[in-house]
């Protein structure tokens, strides 16, 4: 197993690496990486590009379950579920210099290896990585209509000299943004969707491999309450009945200290199994079928204050909803909301 290496562009343009180190630089590391495998796919699309001829046998996989994150200096411990990102692992090749990652709702194949969505570009030697989901606002067919400023549930989107832009620090892909965008100026990935695979080493700038290795299944994410390991002592505790404002996700404010968490789901996608309904009494859930993917259950649940704050010594929450990766075909074991 490799350590996690990103190739970073420098001012004269030289490849160097990267290393996590902190989960602030992770993610200004990560806009690098977006932007260089943005960059590089253009050029190359802008050319000659030269098409993959195969699908090799060795194997592209995505974990499932909640998704990685950085360590928590006060316990000591990853804290699963933070990344919005699918981890990915494939066979090393030998010689690769970097690999291209690119995603797609529907099969990547040989033929429409150009047409899906560059994610990630990893410097080798590598054989796992993170790989983010992130929206982009693409300047020239934006046509400041507002539309996205409007829809957009965290407040994340403004029209500034005739584009919109895009504040990452509040940004959590839900795409709501791109559902209403009537000129599809604003492309990428996002939470809900179901996505397919490929990775394609690069032995050189204009040479890649002939063959590419492609994930079997589609795979999305989600946000999931993680009742599965649900105890009192370990978890928060603070699924009481009648008493909604214990619960971060239920209340806009943390404590009788009028900590401001957030204003709670914006569609009341989330629903506490009073009856009960459900195996353990009072539990906090997700209605599927209503939420819009916006992350702001998790931000209170983490008690991010309202705003996506990449350092861990912020985080004063409880951390029982996580972010998770599931397949295309999976369907949610909770119990049927009242």
């Amino acid at each position: 197993m490799y350590i996690l290496q990103i190739a970073v562009a420098d001012e004269h343009g030289d490849i160097r690496i990267d290393e996590r180190k902190t989960v602030k630089k992770h993610i200004v590391v990560l806009v690098a990486v977006v932007l260089l495998a943005s960059t590089a796919a253009c050029l190359r699309e802008g050319g000659n590009p030269v098409l993959p001829t195969a699908v090799s046998s060795a194997a592209l996989t995505v974990d499932s379950g909640f998704t990685s994150g950085a360590i928590d200096p006060s316990w000591g411990l990853y804290m699963t579920g933070e990344f919005s990102a699918f981890t990915m692992r494939w066979t090393e090749i030998d010689d690769a210099v970097y690999y291209e990652i690119r995603g797609s709702e529907s099969p990547v194949t040989t033929e429409n290896w150009y047409d899906a969505i560059p994610m990630a570009t990893v410097q080798a030697p590598a054989d796992t990585a993170d790989v983010f989901v992130r929206v982009e606002v693409q300047e020239e067919p934006c046509i400041a209509c507002g539309l996205c400023e409007q829809v957009c549930p965290m407040n994340a989107i403004t029209v500034e000299n005739g584009v919109a832009v895009i504040d990452y620090d509040l940004c959590t892909a839900c795409g709501q943004c791109m559902d209403v965008c009537p000129t599809e100026a604003i492309t990428g990935t996002r939470y809900g969707k179901n996505y397919f695979f490929g990775i394609r080493a690069f032995f050189g700038e204009d040479n890649p491999a002939a063959d590419i290795a492609v994930t079997d299944g589609a795979w999305r994410l989600i946000y999931y309450n993680n009742h599965y390991t649900y105890n009192p002592t370990l978890s928060c505790g603070l699924c009481t009945a009648g008493d909604e404002s214990a619960c971060y996700i239920l209340t806009d404010y943390a404590d009788s200290t009028d900590v401001f968490c957030g204003y709670g789901c914006p569609v009341d996608a989330v629903w506490q199994d009073t009856e009960p309904v459900g195996a353990v009494p009072n539990m906090i859930y997700i209605d599927y079928d209503e939420c819009i993917n916006c992350g702001q259950c998790f931000m209170e649940c983490w008690n991010y204050h309202g705003r996506v704050n990449p350092d861990p010594s912020s985080y004063t929450g409880m951390r029982s909803l996580k972010r998770r990766v599931v397949s295309a075909n999976w369907v949610s074991d909770q119990p049927a909301r009242p």
